[in-house]
Protein backbone atom coordinates (compact mmCIF):
# COMPACT_ATOMS: atom_id res chain seq x y z
CA UNK A 1 0.00 0.00 0.00
CA UNK A 2 2.67 2.25 -0.89
CA UNK A 3 0.83 4.75 -3.09
CA UNK A 4 2.63 7.75 -4.38
CA UNK A 5 0.66 10.95 -4.49
CA UNK A 6 1.46 13.26 -7.35
CA UNK A 7 0.62 16.92 -7.46
CA UNK A 8 0.01 18.37 -10.90
CA UNK A 9 2.30 21.28 -11.65
CA UNK A 10 3.72 23.24 -14.56
CA UNK A 11 7.04 22.35 -16.00
CA UNK A 12 9.86 24.90 -16.11
CA UNK A 13 9.40 25.37 -19.88
CA UNK A 14 5.70 26.14 -19.48
CA UNK A 15 6.44 28.71 -16.77
CA UNK A 16 9.12 30.37 -18.94
CA UNK A 17 6.77 30.57 -21.93
CA UNK A 18 4.04 32.17 -19.80
CA UNK A 19 6.57 34.70 -18.38
CA UNK A 20 7.75 35.63 -21.89
CA UNK A 21 4.16 36.12 -23.09
CA UNK A 22 3.37 38.23 -20.01
CA UNK A 23 6.50 40.37 -20.57
CA UNK A 24 5.53 40.97 -24.22
CA UNK A 25 1.99 41.99 -23.25
CA UNK A 26 3.25 44.35 -20.52
CA UNK A 27 5.77 45.86 -22.97
CA UNK A 28 3.05 46.51 -25.56
CA UNK A 29 0.77 48.07 -22.93
CA UNK A 30 3.61 50.31 -21.70
CA UNK A 31 4.34 51.42 -25.28
CA UNK A 32 0.69 52.28 -25.87
CA UNK A 33 0.54 54.13 -22.53
CA UNK A 34 3.65 56.17 -23.43
CA UNK A 35 2.24 57.19 -26.81
CA UNK A 36 -1.15 58.15 -25.36
CA UNK A 37 0.38 60.15 -22.50
CA UNK A 38 2.64 62.06 -24.94
CA UNK A 39 -0.38 62.88 -27.11
CA UNK A 40 -2.26 64.14 -24.04
CA UNK A 41 0.68 66.35 -23.06
CA UNK A 42 0.82 67.81 -26.59
CA UNK A 43 -2.95 68.36 -26.53
CA UNK A 44 -2.69 70.14 -23.17
CA UNK A 45 0.09 72.45 -24.42
CA UNK A 46 -1.86 73.31 -27.56
CA UNK A 47 -4.98 74.03 -25.51
CA UNK A 48 -2.98 76.30 -23.19
CA UNK A 49 -2.03 78.52 -26.14
CA UNK A 50 -5.63 78.54 -27.35
CA UNK A 51 -6.96 79.33 -23.88
CA UNK A 52 -4.44 82.16 -23.38
CA UNK A 53 -5.25 83.53 -26.84
CA UNK A 54 -9.01 83.46 -26.16
CA UNK A 55 -8.63 84.99 -22.68
CA UNK A 56 -6.45 87.78 -24.10
CA UNK A 57 -8.89 88.53 -26.90
CA UNK A 58 -11.84 88.58 -24.50
CA UNK A 59 -10.12 90.74 -21.87
CA UNK A 60 -8.90 93.27 -24.46
CA UNK A 61 -12.35 93.49 -26.04
CA UNK A 62 -13.87 94.04 -22.61
CA UNK A 63 -11.22 96.61 -21.63
CA UNK A 64 -11.71 98.55 -24.87
CA UNK A 65 -15.50 98.51 -24.50
CA UNK A 66 -15.42 99.60 -20.84
CA UNK A 67 -12.66 102.21 -21.17
CA UNK A 68 -12.88 105.92 -21.67
CA UNK A 69 -9.24 106.29 -22.73
CA UNK A 70 -6.79 103.91 -24.31
CA UNK A 71 -3.15 105.03 -24.14
CA UNK A 72 0.13 103.50 -25.17
CA UNK A 73 2.84 103.50 -22.50
CA UNK A 74 6.53 102.67 -22.88
CA UNK A 75 6.05 98.97 -22.11
CA UNK A 76 2.37 98.34 -22.76
CA UNK A 77 -1.14 99.75 -22.69
CA UNK A 78 -3.17 101.67 -20.16
CA UNK A 79 -6.97 101.85 -20.09
CA UNK A 80 -8.85 104.48 -18.10
CA UNK A 81 -12.34 103.16 -17.38
CA UNK A 82 -15.49 105.23 -17.03
CA UNK A 83 -15.55 104.67 -13.27
CA UNK A 84 -12.02 106.06 -12.89
CA UNK A 85 -10.09 102.83 -12.37
CA UNK A 86 -6.97 102.04 -14.38
CA UNK A 87 -6.24 98.81 -16.19
CA UNK A 88 -2.64 98.21 -17.30
CA UNK A 89 -1.25 95.67 -19.76
CA UNK A 90 2.53 95.37 -19.40
CA UNK A 91 4.52 93.67 -22.14
CA UNK A 92 7.30 91.38 -20.96
CA UNK A 93 9.64 89.32 -23.13
CA UNK A 94 7.57 86.14 -23.24
CA UNK A 95 4.25 87.13 -21.70
CA UNK A 96 1.81 89.96 -21.07
CA UNK A 97 0.69 90.98 -17.58
CA UNK A 98 -2.75 92.46 -17.01
CA UNK A 99 -2.97 94.48 -13.80
CA UNK A 100 -6.35 95.56 -12.52
CA UNK A 101 -7.30 96.95 -9.14
CA UNK A 102 -8.44 93.56 -7.83
CA UNK A 103 -6.27 91.00 -9.57
CA UNK A 104 -3.34 90.33 -11.88
CA UNK A 105 -3.46 88.02 -14.88
CA UNK A 106 -0.66 86.62 -17.05
CA UNK A 107 -0.93 85.67 -20.72
CA UNK A 108 1.86 83.31 -21.74
CA UNK A 109 2.13 84.29 -25.39
CA UNK A 110 5.16 85.64 -27.23
CA UNK A 111 4.40 89.28 -28.10
CA UNK A 112 6.41 90.82 -30.93
CA UNK A 113 4.81 94.23 -31.30
CA UNK A 114 1.98 96.36 -29.96
CA UNK A 115 0.78 99.33 -32.06
CA UNK A 116 -1.77 102.01 -31.25
CA UNK A 117 -2.97 104.20 -34.11
CA UNK A 118 -5.88 106.43 -35.12
CA UNK A 119 -7.87 105.67 -38.26
CA UNK A 120 -10.86 107.39 -39.85
CA UNK A 121 -13.01 107.26 -42.94
CA UNK A 122 -12.40 109.58 -45.90
CA UNK A 123 -14.51 112.49 -44.71
CA UNK A 124 -13.36 112.07 -41.07
CA UNK A 125 -16.89 111.64 -39.79
CA UNK A 126 -15.94 108.49 -37.88
CA UNK A 127 -12.67 108.15 -36.00
CA UNK A 128 -11.36 105.01 -34.33
CA UNK A 129 -8.37 104.12 -32.22
CA UNK A 130 -6.83 100.98 -33.65
CA UNK A 131 -4.94 98.56 -31.42
CA UNK A 132 -2.85 96.04 -33.32
CA UNK A 133 -0.99 93.25 -31.53
CA UNK A 134 1.46 90.93 -33.27
CA UNK A 135 2.12 87.76 -31.32
CA UNK A 136 3.24 84.19 -31.69
CA UNK A 137 1.19 81.32 -30.31
CA UNK A 138 2.15 77.69 -30.78
CA UNK A 139 4.97 78.82 -33.11
CA UNK A 140 2.51 80.51 -35.49
CA UNK A 141 2.28 84.29 -36.01
CA UNK A 142 -1.04 85.99 -35.27
CA UNK A 143 -2.28 89.56 -35.52
CA UNK A 144 -5.07 90.84 -33.31
CA UNK A 145 -6.82 94.08 -34.28
CA UNK A 146 -9.19 95.99 -32.03
CA UNK A 147 -11.02 99.23 -32.76
CA UNK A 148 -12.34 101.74 -30.24
CA UNK A 149 -14.63 104.49 -31.51
CA UNK A 150 -13.56 108.03 -30.63
CA UNK A 151 -16.62 110.16 -29.97
CA UNK A 152 -17.07 113.86 -30.68
CA UNK A 153 -16.79 114.97 -27.04
CA UNK A 154 -13.41 113.16 -26.80
CA UNK A 155 -12.14 114.97 -29.90
CA UNK A 156 -13.27 118.30 -28.46
CA UNK A 157 -11.43 117.52 -25.19
CA UNK A 158 -8.25 116.79 -27.13
CA UNK A 159 -8.44 119.99 -29.20
CA UNK A 160 -9.13 122.40 -26.34
CA UNK A 161 -6.21 123.25 -24.02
Amino acid sequence: MNKKHYIQAFSIVEVMVSLVITAIIIGIIFGIFSIVSQQLINFKEQNEYTANFNRLSYSLNKAIFESEKMQFTENGLQFQTYDGSVLVYQKQEEYLIRKASQFTDTFHLNFQEIKLDTVSNENKSKIFQKLEIHLEANKQPFTLKFYKPVYAHDIIKLQTP
